[in-house]
C-alpha cells in the first residue's frame, strides 16, 4: 500500500502554572499533578499487578497506547531493574503521534525525575529516533529491556503491530479531548493485541470507555484511583476471548538450539540475533570462514531508498536504514571489530528530472533533515572535495561497511553461544518431530528450528519454490593516488567509497543470469564509465581498464526486489523454518532488521516491522499461500 509521505508534528514542551507537563494541542495534561512516576506506579503498573505478574517468565509484554514523555516507560524499566524475579526480556510497545524532540525530553526530564533515573532517561535520550513515521526498535541493558515505539496516528498504528500483549496502559489526554485513543475501533485493536492473560488498566472511568472496553471483550471494574481521581479502571479479557487468543494467538514455544544456514551477512546477522535471545545456534558454511561470497566485497554502501509515493519498498528500505545505522553505532560502541566510514552518503542526481524530485520530496519536510537533506550541486562538491554534475540527497547516517568486519562483530557479540560448522555444506533438510534434521556432508545436524540465509542456494532446500535469481556483480578497485581527497560515499548510477585498506571501490556491474566468476574487462570498463558520470569534473585518470584489480560476486534477486523474509509452512510435523534471502544489492541495509524479525517471528516476540511490510515480504507471496 503507497501512501504520500507526511511529515510528523512534533508536541512542544510546555507547562502548567503547577509544572505539570501539558499540551497546547489538546488543552489537557500529561499526567496528574500529584506526579507522572506516581501515577505510572499506582495506575499503570499497580492495576496490571506488576511487577508481580512478570516474575520468572521467559517473556512480558506491555502495550500502551500513548508515549508521552516516556514516563510510564521509565517507570516501567525502574521496577524491572528492581525487581528480584524480573523477566528474562521485558518487551515495551507503544505508538506516539507527537513525538517530543530529543533536546526538549532532556529539559524534561531534568525537571521531572529523580537523580536515581537520570542514567536510564539519558540512555533514552541518545537512542531517541529521528521523528519518522513507523515502527522504531532501541534496546536498553544488554537487550532484555526492548521499546518498540510506533511513531504515527494510533489509529493507523495498531492494526498494523504483531504481538501478544500481556498488560495493556491505555493512556492518553481526556476522552473529551482526544476520543479516537479511546474510541471502540482502539479497544477492538487492543482486544485483537491482548494475550489470553492480558490485563488492563487506565485512570479514566467515563462511560464511553467503558463501553468500547466491554464491547471490545474486555470485563473491567472501578478501583480507588489516584490523586484527585476518585476512580480508575482495570479489567482483563473475558472468557470467551480469552479462548479466542488462545486459539488465534498461541503462545510461541522458544527454540533451544537453531541451525542457521549461511555464514554472510544474514547469517550471522540472525546468529546474533537468535543467540541474544539464548538460543544454541548452529552456523552452517560450506566455506573455510564466514563473509566469503557477496558479503565479501571490501566495502559496501549503508542508505536508503526514497520514493514520492512512499511505497512499500522505500517504507521497508527506511526502516530498515534506520534500524541498519542505530545497530551499526550500538556495536562499534560496545568495542566490537567493526570497520566501516558513518561520514555520509551522497546520491547525485541523474538529470534535471530527478533532481527536481530531490528537492521536492526535501521540501515536503515530511523526512526530518537528520535523515536526507538537498544540497545544490556546489554544495555537494564542496562537501565531497571534488566537482558534481548536479546537486541530489545527502544522507547523513549513510556509510561504508565493511561486511566481513560486520559478520566478525556479530559473531564476537554472539560469543560460545554460536557454534561454527565450517567447511560444511547444508545438502538436505529432513523433517523430525517438531523439529529438523539437516544432513551436512556426512553429519545429521539436529534442530528444533532452521533458517536458511544461503542467498539462491536456498532454492535447494526450500520446501516452497523461490523464484530467486542471481545477478553477477563486478567490484572494481581504485587506487587512493587518483583520488586522495575522497572520504565520503557518492552514489549516482554506480558508487565509489572508501576502504578499509585506504583504496576506493566502484561500481558496480549488474549481470542477470551471468555466471562467469572471473574478473572481466568490460565490467571494468563499465564500471569507468559510470564512475566518470559520477564525478565528470574531477581531474581523474584511473588506470585502463585491463590495469584495474576488482572482485565478482553474486546478488540474489527476487522479481519484485524485496526480499524474502519471514517463515514458511513447511507442513505437518515440522519445526519453524524461516528464510532471509532474496537480498539484492541491499544486504547491508535489509540485513539487520530481518535478522531481528525473523528471530522476533521464531520466538513469538512483538515483531518489529508493521503488518503490511510483513506481508510484503512474506517468502509465500509469490506461491497465493500467504
Amino acid at each position: 500500500m503507497s501512501r504520500p509521505l507526511q511529515p510528523l508534528i512534533p508536541a512542544p514542551l510546555e507547562f502548567a502554572d503547577d509544572g505539570t507537563p501539558r499540551s497546547a494541542a489538546y488543552g489537557d495534561v500529561y499526567h496528574s499533578s500529584e506526579g507522572a512516576l506516581a501515577q505510572a506506579q499506582h495506575v499503570f503498573l499497580a492495576g496490571n499487578g506488576l511487577p508481580g505478574r512478570w516474575a520468572g517468565r521467559e517473556r512480558f509484554v506491555v502495550l500502551e497506547t500513548g508515549f508521552g514523555l516516556g514516563l510510564n516507560f521509565l517507570a516501567t524499566w525502574r521496577a524491572w531493574r528492581d525487581s528480584p524475579e524480573r523477566c528474562q526480556r521485558l518487551h515495551f510497545v507503544s505508538v506516539e503521534k507527537h513525538p517530543f524532540a530529543q533536546y526538549d525530553l532532556t529539559l524534561a526530564y531534568q525537571r521531572l525525575l529523580p537523580p536515581d533515573m537520570a542514567d536510564m532517561a539519558q540512555k533514552l535520550v541518545e537512542r531517541w529516533p529521528l521523528p519518522v513515521r513507523g515502527l522504531h526498535r532501541i534496546e536498553f541493558d544488554s537487550g532484555r529491556v526492548i521499546l518498540s515505539l510506533g511513531l504515527g496516528d494510533a489509529d493507523t498504528l495498531l492494526p498494523q503491530l504483531t504481538l501478544r500483549a500481556n498488560a495493556i496502559y491505555l493512556d492518553g489526554f481526556s476522552p473529551a479531548k482526544n476520543p479516537e485513543l479511546w474510541s471502540s475501533q482502539t479497544c477492538r485493536q487492543l482486544a485483537r493485541l491482548a494475550a489470553a492473560d492480558a490485563t488492563l488498566a487506565t485512570w479514566s472511568v467515563a462511560s464511553g470507555v467503558r463501553d468500547a472496553l466491554a464491547g471490545a471483550g474486555f470485563v473491567c471494574e472501578k478501583i480507588a484511583g489516584f490523586g484527585p481521581k476518585r476512580h480508575m479502571l482495570t479489567g482483563r479479557l473475558h472468557p470467551g476471548a480469552q479462548s479466542a487468543a488462545l486459539r488465534h494467538r498461541p503462545e510461541r514455544v522458544a527454540p533451544r538450539r537453531v541451525a542457521v544456514i549461511g555464514a554472510g551477512m544474514a547469517g550471522c546477522g540472525v546468529a546474533e540475533r537468535l543467540a541474544a535471545r539464548g538460543a544454541e545456534v548452529l552456523l552452517i558454511e560450506r566455506h573455510a570462514a564466514p563473509a566469503q561470497e557477496a558479503s565479501g566485497n571490501a566495502a559496501g554502501v549503508l542508505r536508503p531508498m526514497i520514493a514520492r509515493d512512499d511505497s512499500l519498498i522505500a517504507r521497508f528500505s527506511r526502516a530498515a536504514f534506520l534500524h541498519a545505522s542505530a545497530h551499526l553505532r550500538r556495536l562499534e560502541g560496545e568495542g566490537r571489530p567493526l570497520k566501516w566510514g558513518p561520514t555520509g552518503v551522497f546520491q547525485v542526481a541523474h538529470d534535471e528530472e530527478h533532481e527536481a524530485l530531490q528537492r521536492a520530496v526535501c521540501e515536503t519536510g515530511a523526512l526530518p533533515t537528520g535523515f536526507v537533506r538537498y544540497l545544490s550541486d556546489w554544495e555537494m562538491t564542496r562537501r565531497i572535495g571534488y566537482p558534481v554534475a548536479a546537486g541530489g540527497w545527502w544522507f547523513p547516517r549513510g556509510a561504508w561497511v565493511n561486511p566481513a568486519s560486520l559478520c566478525a562483530a556479530h559473531l564476537e557479540r554472539a560469543g560460545d553461544r554460536v557454534q561454527r560448522l565450517f567447511c560444511t555444506e547444508a545438502l538436505a533438510l529432513e523433517k523430525r518431530d517438531a523439529g529438523w534434521t539437516v544432513q551436512a556432508g556426512d553429519r545429521r545436524i539436529e534442530a528444533d528450528a532452521v533458517v536458511l540465509a544461503n542467498a539462491a542456494d536456498a532454492r535447494a532446500l526450500s520446501p516452497l519454490p523461490l523464484p530467486l535469481s542471481r545477478v553477477r556483480g563486478q567490484v572494481s578497485r581504485l587506487p587512493r593516488i587518483h583520488l586522495p581527497q575522497l572520504q565520503v560515499t557518492v552514489c549516482r548510477e554506480g558508487y565509489l567509497c572508501p576502504t578499509p585498506d585506504g583504496d576506493l571501490n566502484f561500481g558496480a556491474s549488474f549481470d542477470p543470469d551471468d555466471p562467469d566468476t572471473a574478473v572481466r574487462e568490460d565490467s571494468h570498463a563499465g564500471n569507468l564509465a559510470r564512475l566518470q558520470r559520477l564525478l565528470p569534473d574531477a581531474a581523474l585518470n584511473p588506470p585502463a581498464a585491463a590495469a584495474l584489480q576488482g572482485r565478482v560476486s553474486f546478488r540474489t534477486a527476487t522479481p519484485d526486489r524485496l526480499p524474502l523474509i519471514g517463515e514458511i509452512d513447511a507442513g505437518d510435523g515440522a519445526g519453524p523454518l524461516a528464510l532471509i534471502t532474496g537480498l539484492g544489492a541491499r544486504g547491508l541495509v535489509w540485513h539487520p532488521l530481518g535478522a531481528e524479525t525473523v528471530a522476533s517471528m521464531l520466538f513469538g516476540d512483538p515483531l518489529p516491522v508493521e503488518r503490511d511490510l510483513q506481508k510484503a515480504l512474506d517468502p509465500a507471496r509469490f506461491t497465493g499461500r500467504t
